[in-house]
């Protein structure tokens, strides 16, 4: 864990707010001068979703230096301080916070909300980072099946047969992906990755084929697309199986001729591109519901590689969790931390819902939490969740996804539930069914189930 800064304030504007919940985090850069109100109110500057969260739970005022103020909160806010009063640094201070009572924040303190862990840092060091070099497919390959995957993958790199990789959120599918690639004859080239599901139906087409000018409104120049900009490189497809059935047609045509035409225009350009695709879909059941052309999934199935997930991987939690430790000490220049038998013991009980992803969310958290550099249980914050897909495991790579063993009717069933606690918010809706909002507006449609109006939620 960082030390705390008891050098001179940073630089106007160089602090940031590192927010680790469940195995999702995010970075949020803190202006100076600014009051940023935490809480479980979509109306607070920071919201985390969270029953042990109050609407409105701390305030932060960032100005030289950062304050922090339990709002009235029904569950307290908490500060951990690792080793800032003398010089034993193996040992932390955990406070509860007066309410209504400012108290200062040091780069490197840690605030708890809820199950939500709150990390300051200083934007000015980390921007002189250099960039993360997390390459687990290079340096962790314990589990015997993924050995074979791997080896598998990397003798079809030199080839130009187009993959499909599957698996749960969370497993590695981007990591094999550029894996894939750096072992190609186009390892030189671009290696474009875009997420089908983070763009809208409008934008998807004028994206990846391109415009002239004057296609549409707004359109004053002519664009290349992305399949054009990635020429002589790979593309890699993730959440292949969100893709409108409009634009699986156009998609095909471009995998069988290799030639894009721009909106807009008459005359297709020709394109030098290898496809890699992505999904934690079945897409054999998209197909029978209607939802994904039986054509397409031919072409980019060319050989398709079933990533297990991470609690059928036991042999590799610990040696990804050391891995992970080093990265943190790399960015951070300081010792690596070490992890007891406890905590070990604490990661292998775990059913790993999001998999690699959580895991290293947990490392992260465990790093910040941990004084002196030891990771004890009680450093290890899980989420006490089930297991988020219950897929079936395939011994081998697979000539066709494997079914979930989930009945369409039962995930319809979850998204109403959800739909109705987040009083139609689709967004909130989304973000408690681990989906993003385009995934859950394409499973609306795909159920037949109507767009619910947002209502104001009950408040309590």
């Amino acid at each position: 864990m960082s030390q705390v800064d008891t050098e001179k304030p940073p630089a106007t504007g160089s602090y940031e707010l590192a927010i680790y919940r469940h195995h999702q985090s995010e970075v949020v850069p803190l202006k100076t001068g600014s009051t940023v109100v935490i809480g479980r109110s979509t109306d607070c500057d920071i919201c985390i979703e969270d029953g042990l969260i109050s609407r409105r739970h701390a305030e932060l005022s960032i100005g030289d230096v950062v304050e922090i103020e339990d709002l009235n909160s029904a569950n307290g806010t908490v500060l951990v301080r690792s080793g800032p009063d003398n010089e034993d640094s193996n040992t932390s201070h955990s406070t509860a916070l007066a309410p209504c009572q400012r108290v200062r924040l040091h780069p490197g303190d840690v605030v708890k909300v809820g199950t939500a862990v709150l990390a300051l840092k200083i934007r000015a060091k980390l921007a002189s980072l250099p960039p993360s070099t997390s390459n687990t497919s290079g340096t962790i390959r314990l589990d015997p099946e993924m050995l074979r995957t791997y080896e598998l993958v990397k003798r079809a790199a030199a080839t130009e047969i187009s993959v499909l990789i599957l698996g749960d959120t969370g497993v590695g599918k981007e990591v094999m992906a550029e894996s894939i690639h750096r072992h190609s004859p186009r390892k030189d080239r671009t290696f474009l990755k875009l997420n089908c599901a983070a763009l809208s139906d409008t934008l998807l087409e004028s994206e990846l084929f391109g415009h002239e000018r004057g296609a549409f409104t707004g359109a004053h120049a002519a664009k290349a697309g992305l399949l054009e900009s990635a020429n002589g490189g790979t593309v890699f497809l993730d959440e292949i199986g969100e893709l409108p059935l409009g634009t699986q047609a156009k998609l095909l045509r471009v995998l069988e001729e290799r030639k894009v035409i721009r909106v807009g225009a008459t005359k297709p350009r020709r394109i030098d591109v290898r496809f890699i695709c992505a999904t934690n879909r079945d897409l054999v059941e998209s197909i029978l519901a209607g939802a994904f052309r039986s054509d397409l999934y031919y072409r980019i199935s060319g050989l398709v590689v079933w990533i297990p997930p991470l609690r059928d991987r036991q042999g590799e939690i610990e040696p990804l969790a050391l891995h992970f430790f080093r990265e943190i000490a790399s960015r951070s220049k300081q010792p690596c931390v070490r992890l007891t038998q406890a905590a070990v013991e604490k990661l292998r009980s775990h059913s790993w819902p999001g998999n690699v992803r959580e895991l290293k969310n947990v490392i992260e958290r465990a790093a910040l939490l941990a004084p002196g550099g030891v990771v004890d249980a009680e450093h290890v914050m899980l989420e006490p969740i089930g297991p988020i897909s219950a897929r079936t495991v395939a011994p081998e790579p697979i000539a066709r996804p494997p079914s979930n063993g989930r009945e369409p009717e039962s995930e319809r069933a979850r998204i109403v539930r959800a739909l109705e606690q987040c009083a139609g918010n689709q967004t909130q809706a989304a973000r408690k069914l681990g989906l993003s909002r385009r995934t859950l507006i394409n499973r609306l449609e795909t159920f037949g189930l109507p767009r619910p109006r947002k209502s104001k939620a009950p408040t309590t």
